[in-house]
C-alpha cells in the first residue's frame, strides 16, 4: 500500500520538536528587525538621502509612508494567509523578500521615485512578517511567557532604528547611504536561512484552528482606530527625530547617537512592559492607555524646540511611543486565542494606516509651519489614542 505523504502545513512548518523559548523569540526578533529596516534606514539617513537625491521633508515622509501604506492594504489578507501556511513559512518568506528589496534599493534606488517604490514593496514583506511573528509566538510559547516573548519580538522595530542610528556614523558618513541598504539586505537573507520551526501549539493555547477572531468586531475596530492614532506619533518620532534634532542645532552624528540611545530605551521598555504584563492583574489595554498619555506629554515637550527639553523628553518619548506595540499585540493575542494571526492582521491595518498618515502629515506640517506645530500634532493624536484605548479597556472588561 502506498504511504500517505504529510499534509501541506506539516511540510511548511517542518517536522520534529519545536525550538526552545530563546531560539523562538530570537528568531521573531531578528525577523521583525529585518522586515523594518527599509523605512528606518530612510529615516536615519534622511540627511544624506536629501542631499543626494534633492528631496525635502515631505518626500521623506511620503517614502516612509509608502512602506506602511502597502502594509495597510495587505495586512488583513496577510494575517489570513499566515494562518494557512503557518508562521515559520511566513517568517522565512518575509525576510527573504525584505532582503531582496533592501539589496535592490542599495543598488538601484538612485532617484526618489525608485526609492518610493522599493520602500513600498518592503511594506509587503513586513505585512507578511508581523502577523506571522505573532502567530509564531502564540503557537510556540506558553501564555504565561507571551508578554515577555512579544516584548522581545516587537523590540525588533526599535532595534531596526538602533541599526539605523549606528549606520549614520559608520556607513552613511563614510561609504554612503546606499551601502547601508546592501548590508541590511545581507542581514535579512541571513535571518531567512535561520528560522526554527514551530511544530505545534502549547497545550494551554490549543484551540480549533480558524481565521475568525474571538473579540467582538466593533471592539476590535475601536482598538484598531486607537492604535492608528498612536502610530501616527510613533512613526513621526522614528521618521523625523534625527532631522528635528539637527534643525535645533544638534550635529548629525550626535543626533544618530541620540536615536540609538532612544532605541535602546524603547527596547528595554518593551521588555519591562511585556514581563510586567505577564504578572500584572491590570489589563494590557489599560496599560496602553497610560503609555499613550505619557507619549502625548513627551511630544508636547519636543514641540518647544528647546535642546534641553529634547534631551529631557527623549527617554519618555521612546519608552512609550516605541514600546507599546508589543503590549498591544499581547492584548490582541490573549483576546483572540483561536485566530491570533487573523486578529493581529486586522489590527495591524490600524498601525499601518497611522504609520502612513503620521510621517506624511508630519512632513507637510514641518514644511508649512515648522517642527513645533508638527510635534504638537503628534501630541494631539497620542492623547486621542489614550482616550480611545481607555474606552476599549472598559468595554472589554465588561464583555
Amino acid at each position: 500500500m502506498q504511504r500517505r505523504g504529510p499534509n501541506r502545513a506539516r511540510l511548511l512548518e517542518g517536522s520534529g520538536k519545536t525550538a526552545g523559548f530563546a531560539a523562538l523569540v530570537t528568531a521573531s526578533l531578528l525577523v521583525t528587525t529585518a522586515a523594518n529596516l527599509s523605512p528606518t534606514l530612510v529615516s536615519a539617513l534622511a540627511v544624506q538621502i536629501q542631499d543626494d537625491l534633492g528631496v525635502g521633508e515631505a518626500q521623506i515622509g511620503m517614502t516612509v509612508s509608502a512602506f506602511f501604506f502597502v502594509g495597510a492594504l495587505t495586512s488583513a489578507l496577510s494575517g489570513r494567509m499566515v494562518e494557512r501556511i503557518g508562521p515559520t513559512a511566513g517568517l522565512r518568506l518575509s525576510t527573504a523578500a525584505a532582503g531582496a528589496v533592501l539589496l535592490v534599493t542599495g543598488g538601484l534606488g538612485r532617484s526618489w521615485a525608485a526609492l518610493l517604490i522599493l520602500v513600498g514593496l518592503a511594506g509587503l514583506a513586513n505585512s507578511w512578517g508581523q502577523p506571522a511573528a505573532n502567530l509564531y509566538v502564540a503557537r510556540g510559547v506558553a501564555s504565561r511567557r507571551q508578554g515577555l516573548a512579544l516584548g522581545i519580538q516587537k523590540s525588533g522595530i526599535p532595534a531596526a532604528s538602533l541599526l539605523g542610528g549606528l549606520a549614520i556614523p559608520t556607513v552613511g558618513l563614510t561609504i554612503g547611504w546606499s551601502w547601508a541598504f546592501v548590508l541590511g539586505g545581507l542581514f535579512a537573507f541571513g535571518v531567512s536561512l535561520w528560522v526554527p520551526a514551530v511544530a505545534g501549539t502549547p497545550p494551554d493555547l490549543r484551540r480549533a484552528a480558524g481565521t475568525r477572531p474571538d473579540m467582538a468586531i466593533g471592539l476590535l475596530v475601536a482598538a484598531t482606530g486607537s492604535t492608528c492614532l498612536a502610530a501616527m506619533g510613533s512613526m513621526a518620532l522614528s521618521s523625523f527625530f534625527v532631522l528635528s534634532s539637527v534643525e535645533i542645532g544638534i550635529n548629525e552624528a550626535a543626533a544618530g547617537i541620540l536615536l540609538m540611545a532612544g532605541s535602546v530605551v524603547g527596547i528595554v521598555s518593551r521588555l519591562v512592559m511585556g514581563a510586567s504584563a505577564d504578572r500584572a492583574a491590570l489589563s494590557p489595554f489599560w496599560m496602553l492607555a497610560a503609555m499613550f498619555a505619557v507619549a502625548a506629554l513627551a511630544f508636547v515637550a519636543l514641540s518647544t524646540g528647546s535642546t534641553a527639553m529634547l534631551y529631557a523628553a527623549m527617554p519618555f518619548s521612546f519608552a512609550t511611543s516605541f514600546a507599546w506595540p508589543g503590549l498591544f499585540h499581547l492584548a490582541t493575542v490573549r483576546a483572540n486565542p483561536s485566530a491570533p494571526g487573523a486578529a493581529t492582521g486586522i489590527t495591524m491595518t490600524g498601525n499601518f494606516t497611522g504609520a502612513v498618515c503620521g510621517p506624511l502629515l508630519f512632513g507637510v506640517l514641518v514644511e508649512t509651519t515648522g517642527y513645533d506645530w508638527a510635534w504638537g500634532f503628534a501630541a494631539v493624536t497620542s492623547a486621542a489614542a489614550a482616550a480611545g484605548m481607555a474606552l476599549v479597556a472598559r468595554r472589554h472588561a465588561a464583555s
